[in-house]
């Protein structure tokens, strides 16, 4: 190995020591992270357009790639921000502009514009959210950080600037669409479907009910390069669909096979996969103990078809390898529970829901951690979704931490998310309702 990976080695293993977690150790990649100026860029009667300004500040240089603003609420309503998908350098200690991240804000997707007004009235705007991004490494950086696919994540809530027009009567403009909007949500069916507060009730439902039938799916193996051995963590989101039945992606079964880095690396020899090594850990989001797969607290059956794509290795002889792809249909992983928690099961879409060719509400969810206690919880996401042969097709891009989430409607869940906008169907019989027991003359 050359000299100067084991320094950039030494350097990852020195900050992981004392128990710090790998969470922290990319965080600390980040120095500081402010929101400049959110704009108002098109409004007119059907939507609203914001550009959402920022500066970043590195405490080492950096490259990050796939920056995305997740979690995003402005003064308390809930919107989605289209990612940047772009590579950019963050020189260490040197403020850096990020191009702006756009926000659409489509009116028939609200039941009141109330936070929007008071952007513009009052020209500032409550930020909160988190930003993320990919961290671009080399492989031997991956493995010091044992992932692959190590990322940063950075938390905002900062009162910022609003800027609406360059004059008062721009803002009075503003203003006036904005109330006409408002008269015609509150004279509108779909307002009266809505309660108080900023989301609507059955997806504060989902968050509050959800949670018990979720799982945290850790999967774990070790590779070993010339005497070292280093051990790569991935993780996922899974759930109960059925009492002794859980689902997730297939990814989770053996997540190297997924990734052309570390599969060419494992095929060509360079790196080895430690037998025995693979782990499979459900850890339950809301309570209860870990299960383990090498404990037998539960088995997998892989489903579908593991579709492959041919890629060429980085290797020195450029041989050809198979990597799975995230978004093959119907594929996905049933794990079978040793001992069923004693809870009801997540309830499986009715089959006419789960046919239709589009849906335009459904939920899915996102893994996240709390700031001060360090503790996974997730929050749910509303969207639509539509049939794209037989995969579902979400409107709008998720990032890793919604990967195995349920994909769910207000009638129930109808598949699971796979990658960033791409789902599978559940099988037909998680979806199929439990026959009632026969009765027979005896009874």
């Amino acid at each position: 190995m050359k000299a100067s990976m084991r320094i950039v080695i030494a350097v990852m293993i020195a900050w992981t020591a004392n128990g710090i977690a790998q969470h922290a150790v990319q965080t600390a990649m980040i120095d500081t992270l402010q929101v400049k100026e959110v704009n108002v860029t098109e409004i007119d009667a059907s939507h609203v357009k914001l550009g959402v300004d920022l500066n970043l500040t590195a405490k080492q240089t950096v490259t990050l790639e796939n920056m995305r603003l997740c979690s995003l609420h402005l003064n308390g309503l809930p919107v989605f921000a289209a990612p940047l998908n772009q590579e950019i350098v963050f020189k260490k200690g040197v403020a850096t502009a990020l191009p702006p991240i756009y926000v659409t804000i489509l009116f028939r997707d609200l039941h009141t514009t109330e936070p929007l007004r008071r952007m513009i009235e009052n020209q500032s705007v409550k930020v909160e959210g988190e930003l993320t991004a990919d961290l671009k490494l080399n492989m031997v950086e991956k493995l010091a950080l044992h992932t692959m696919h190590p990322d940063v994540a950075v938390s905002l809530a900062q009162d910022v600037p609003a800027e609406t027009g360059g004059t008062p009567l721009e803002r009075s403009v503003a203003l006036s669409i904005l109330t006409a909007i408002d008269n015609g949500l509150q004279n509108s069916t779909v307002a009266g479907k809505l309660l108080n507060g900023l989301k609507p009730a059955w997806i504060r439902d989902l968050e509050t009910s959800t949670p018990a039938n979720l799982y945290v799916v850790e999967t774990s193996y070790t590779l070993a390069e010339g005497d070292a051995s280093y051990p790569v963590i991935s993780d996922q989101l899974g759930f109960r669909v059925k009492a002794a039945q859980a689902v997730t992606t297939a990814e989770a079964e053996a997540p190297w096979k997924y990734d052309a880095e570390f599969l060419g690396a494992v095929q060509s020899g360079t790196a080895k996969l430690v037998k025995n090594s693979p782990e499979i850990v459900l850890k339950p989001l809301a309570q209860g103990d870990p299960l383990r797969l090498s404990a037998k607290d539960f088995v997998v059956e892989l489903r579908g078809v593991s579709e492959s794509d041919k890629l060429i290795s980085t290797g020195s002889d450029h041989s050809k390898i198979k990597v799975l792809r995230r978004d093959a249909p119907t594929s996905l992983a049933v794990l079978t529970l040793e001992v069923p928690p004693a809870i009801p099961a997540l309830t499986a879409a009715p089959a006419a829901t789960a046919t239709l060719e589009s849906w335009e509400l459904v939920a899915v969810f996102r893994l996240r951690q709390d700031p001060v206690t360090k503790k996974p919880f997730v929050e749910a996401l509303q969207m639509a979704a539509s049939r794209d042969g037989q995969s579902i097709r979400l409107s709008q891009p998720v990032d890793e931490a919604t990967f195995g989430s349920p994909i769910v409607t207000p009638d129930g869940v109808i598949g699971i998310v796979q990658d960033e906008q791409t789902g599978a169907f559940l099988p037909a019989d998680l979806l199929a309702p439990v026959a009632a027991p026969v009765q027979t003359a005896a009874q």
